[in-house]
């Protein structure tokens, strides 16, 4: 099939190698590589969903009441595999690539510059499910700790979702790493693409009655995951958000895979 041979990397081993190497690094460094990341989420958890929701009594979602801790955690899952995978995708990836010099590194061998940006989308996105992984074990702590109360059966369902968007959003991020001159740009996607995308969302609050501002988290893939997530850990139904997330994560795979690749080519390689 035309166009095939941007996504069959995906399954060559050479991929997964690149993908190995940056998990040996990480064991190698874990307790600067992981705590930080892990810690941010538990931090805004007790931060807002603990401390500003035990000043919210009359929080509503959906027209029921809840408490703001359970209508946060299952955004703040959404939110984690968005946020870690572009991160991981952009500036780790970056450094990899600019000023480590891995990249070359990895493509004296057999492995081709196609393994090297399949290889960094999947541990990007890897990474990011562990952190949501850690995520669901300490919101089990919660909940048996009489804080929190989901449909915790349905979080196995949850993962492989967010498993998905990781992958499609660390593209987003091998985009920027594409097309940035240099590290000083960095702020520019988190202004132009963080803060938008993540505001838009409803992962920390309920998006305000605005036919504008539901029009644009329509076209939000985070939106769709995090309701979807959400109703699925609140409720435990299976509704037409999480078909949206999935799709619109396909569609940006298919859109951004050959892009990055042929920016990427002409970056490395000064291809045309």
């Amino acid at each position: 099939m035309r166009g095939a041979h941007h996504y069959t990397p995906l399954v060559h081993w050479q991929s997964w190698a690149v993908a190995a190497r940056h998990l040996r690094v990480l064991l190698l460094n874990w307790h600067t590589a992981l705590v930080p990341p892990i810690a941010e989420p538990v931090v805004l958890l007790l931060a807002f969903g603990v401390g500003l929701g035990s000043q919210m009594e009359n929080f509503t979602w959906n027209g029921k009441p809840i408490s703001y801790l359970a209508y946060l955690a299952p955004g703040i899952l959404a939110y984690t595999s968005f946020m870690m995978a572009f991160f991981q995708s952009l500036f780790s990836a970056f450094m990899r690539m600019h000023y480590q010099r891995t990249w070359e590194g990895q493509l004296t061998t057999q492995i081709r510059l196609e393994h090297v940006i399949w290889g960094e989308a999947v541990w990007a996105a890897s990474l990011a499910t562990f952190y949501v992984v850690t995520m669901c074990f300490v919101l089990i702590g919660f909940g048996l700790g009489g804080m929190l109360a989901l449909q915790w059966a349905w979080m196995p369902v949850a993962v492989p979702v967010l498993f998905l968007g990781s992958l499609a959003f660390a593209f987003v991020g091998l985009y920027f790493t594409a097309t940035l001159p240099s590290m000083d740009h960095m702020g520019l996607p988190f202004f132009l693409v963080i803060m938008p995308i993540g505001f838009a969302s409803g992962t920390y609050f309920p998006l305000p009655d605005l036919r504008w501002l539901h029009w644009l988290a329509e076209v939000n893939p985070l939106y769709h995951l995090a309701e979807g997530v959400r109703l699925l850990l609140i409720e435990g139904d299976f509704t037409s958000h999480l078909p949206k997330a999935m799709l619109a994560c396909l569609g940006m795979l298919l859109v951004l895979v050959p892009i990055v690749r042929r920016k990427l080519r002409r970056r490395m390689f000064g291809d045309d």
